[in-house]
């Protein structure tokens, strides 16, 4: 759903693959992690990206002290004594997005959609990614599944990539049925069981319908993975200007939301800041987390503390 008078501009709503293409320029200012770079990072690449991952180099009897998630079970279970498998450092890593076109996406009242903003800031770091010699691939999931890009350096990792993300970012009526929403929870647990160990996963999402399972995957993906949060949202999610009527349509039909009510007020501002506590209360050493509104420059995020 959107409002018609906050959003009137076409660019605002749809988002084309040149759209996605042309940001590669900006992307040599999107400096997500610049600020924290330095406490991040690890090795001796210069990047604002985060650490690098780590490659399969062989495999050796277990020994005391060896970290059991790299036990390696089928050497273990042939030889009937515990190996371990050792790794290298990888020239490069590779940079995961998961992004959310669910039907909540598509929504804003002021900037652009949701859906068009999670495109933007994939596209960014895709191309960042790329000039950085890291390999990008992604995950996009919607009302009706998952769609998969394997990680790959350079343009033959973000064009395909970029394919995909404009295609799911088109708003159609068919993606407003209500019924079809998808759980996160598919999505996290396909990451979870696909990255690589080492590898930078991005999630853009307004969290909505997250699924009784987000902390247990999250967590799964961080005991091998950095994991940053994106946090999208529109001003209105944040706080509903008081004494006002708002008209809102999701296509088809029209509404009419009141905003007199000091006591909706504060329990619609209280519900949104609970979904913005909770994602915060994940983050952890391995679990970064960022906010974007719909009428921010996604250039300019940043990590929060």
């Amino acid at each position: 759903m959107h409002d018609e008078k906050g959003i009137a501009d076409e660019k605002a709503v749809f988002i084309t693959l040149d759209d996605l293409i042309s940001l590669k320029g900006k992307a040599k200012a999107f400096s997500l992690f610049k600020s924290k770079s330095a406490s991040l990072h690890s090795g001796g690449h210069k990047s604002h990206l985060l650490a690098r991952g780590m490659e399969f180099a062989e495999t050796r009897r277990y020994q005391a002290g060896d970290d059991i998630r790299t036990i390696d079970w089928r050497v273990t279970a042939r030889t009937g004594k515990p190996h371990t498998k050792l790794f290298s450092e990888e020239r490069e890593r590779s940079i995961y997005t998961c992004i959310d076109f669910r039907s909540p996406m598509f929504f804003a009242t002021q900037g652009v959609f949701k859906s068009v903003q999670a495109a933007k800031i994939a596209s960014l770091i895709a191309w960042k990614a790329a000039t950085s010699g890291d390999r990008i691939g992604g995950l996009i999931f919607d009302n009706y599944g998952l769609t998969e890009k394997r990680p790959m350096r350079g343009k033959s990792g973000v064009l395909p990539l970029l394919e995909s993300i404009s295609f799911s970012a088109k708003y159609s009526e068919d993606k407003m049925v209500r019924g079809q929403i998808a759980s996160m929870d598919l999505a996290l647990s396909h990451i979870s069981t696909t990255v690589r160990p080492g590898s930078l996963v991005y999630i853009i999402s307004d969290f909505r319908r997250c699924g009784i399972n987000l902390n247990t995957y999250l967590h799964k993906i961080a005991s091998h993975s950095q994991v940053v949060l994106c946090f999208l949202y529109d001003p209105v999610e944040e706080e509903l200007p008081s004494h006002n009527s708002f008209a809102i349509t999701d296509g088809k039909s029209s509404y009419s939301l009141q905003t007199h009510s000091k006591k909706m007020l504060d329990a619609y501002k209280q519900q949104f800041n609970q979904r913005k506590e909770q994602l915060k209360s994940v983050s952890q050493k391995k679990i970064h987390f960022t906010m974007c509104a719909t009428t921010d420059d996604p250039t300019n995020m940043t990590l929060l503390d």
